[in-house]
């Protein structure tokens, strides 16, 4: 640490200073003041017109910025804060929602930007300190200084296999579990160790009836390699959809207050229906292409049946670039189609999915 005697740091690093009520704090670990200092400048918020998360600047030559791809899939535009600055655009350069990871870089150069730099969450250890950032929703006044805000708390597991939180959610492969407060808009944000390093992503919490305080982040060395492959351009498993589970409670709210009780009727007129419901698709994408339009339900991809977006993604995971995907599902509304047939709600459709080559 600055300021101190070589010697005494290679002592104290191998010491327990103390363990506060959050977690076990090390002698050689920054003050909560220097974390935030080092971490807020490469904090930012990233804003769309459909909502708003956090990232985390971590090659500031190249500006380039990493989230989770749930912040940035399917935003038209996308404009990010650093600090007091004023909101500049910026650009996706690859996505793997299944993953939860996404790579954006500014659209123009910008001046005198700090990084953040990668730990290793396989050093992580549990009770460990740990600090989150991030931009939730606050009561500020939108377009005022707002600061990342910064919350601590210990680790209480450090390697969470295979998460699956949610059926709308896809499946985590290693997270870290801990206590340091994420609320809606810290997604993306970095989670920090004592030397404030980035050793997780800030992607979720237990929303599970009567838990608290319980929160997970994408590990850095599984996030790590990548985000490389993201930055160089790679777009994997985003056919160009939007998917939630059919019965998920929460499904009306994302949607327009005009269009929520359309979606509720939907829900009960099939509630012996497993799939997935599609609540967007992007123009030009191959998810159009095979004809997909919003509330269509898929329950079927390559003969298996998908009652979860982990589902989906283990079909879309083991597909090759190119490879067409049988695709069944039903039909949620009434509707007359290009040739003058009527078709009814619950008909049974068929489409190819042809799975792109993986580049942007």
């Amino acid at each position: 640490m600055k300021g101190r005697a070589g010697t005494t740091v290679a002592i104290a690093t191998m010491a327990v200073l103390a363990t506060s009520s959050h977690g076990v704090v090390f002698a050689d670990d920054l003050s909560p003041k220097e974390i935030y200092e080092r971490a807020a400048p490469a904090t930012v918020k990233i804003t769309g017109p459909k909502g708003s998360g956090s990232g985390i600047i971590y090659d500031a030559a190249k500006g380039l910025i990493v989230t989770n791809a749930h912040v940035v899939q399917g935003e038209p535009s996308l404009r990010v804060k650093v600090e007091d600055r004023a909101p500049v655009s910026a650009r996706v350069l690859g996505i793997d929602p299944c993953e939860d990871l996404a790579v954006l870089a500014f659209s123009s150069p910008q001046p005198d930007l700090k990084e953040l730099k990668f730990g290793k969450s396989k050093d992580v250890a549990f009770a460990d300190n740990v600090t989150a950032l991030g931009y939730p929703a606050t009561f500020e006044e939108e377009g005022t200084s707002q600061k990342p805000v910064f919350t601590t708390g210990a680790v209480q597991n450090p390697d969470v296999k295979d998460a699956a939180p949610d059926p709308s959610l896809p499946r985590y492969p290693s997270t870290l579990q801990h206590s340091a407060t994420v609320n809606p808009g810290n997604s993306g944000g970095p989670l920090l160790n004592g030397k404030a390093e980035v050793v997780g992503i800030n992607t979720l919490g237990n929303g599970s009836a009567g838990v608290e305080g319980q929160f997970y982040a994408i590990s850095s060395d599984h996030a790590r390699p990548l985000i490389d492959t993201l930055a160089a351009g790679e777009k994997r498993n985003d056919p160009g959809w939007e998917l939630s589970y059919l019965h998920d409670p929460a499904l009306p709210d994302s949607f327009v207050a005009e269009d929520a009780p359309t979606v509720e009727k939907i829900q009960k007129r099939f509630p012996d229906v497993e799939g997935m419901i599609v609540t967007a698709v992007t123009t030009n994408s191959a998810a159009q292409k095979a004809k997909l339009e919003q509330l269509d339900v898929i329950t079927e991809m390559k003969d298996n049946p998908v009652a979860s977006y982990a589902d989906v993604c283990d079909v879309l995971q083991s597909a090759s670039p190119g490879e067409t995907l049988p695709l069944t599902g039903i039909y949620t509304q009434d509707f007359t189609d290009e040739t003058g047939k009527k078709i009814k709600a619950g008909e049974t459709w068929n489409t190819d999915l042809v799975v792109d080559k993986g580049r942007q």
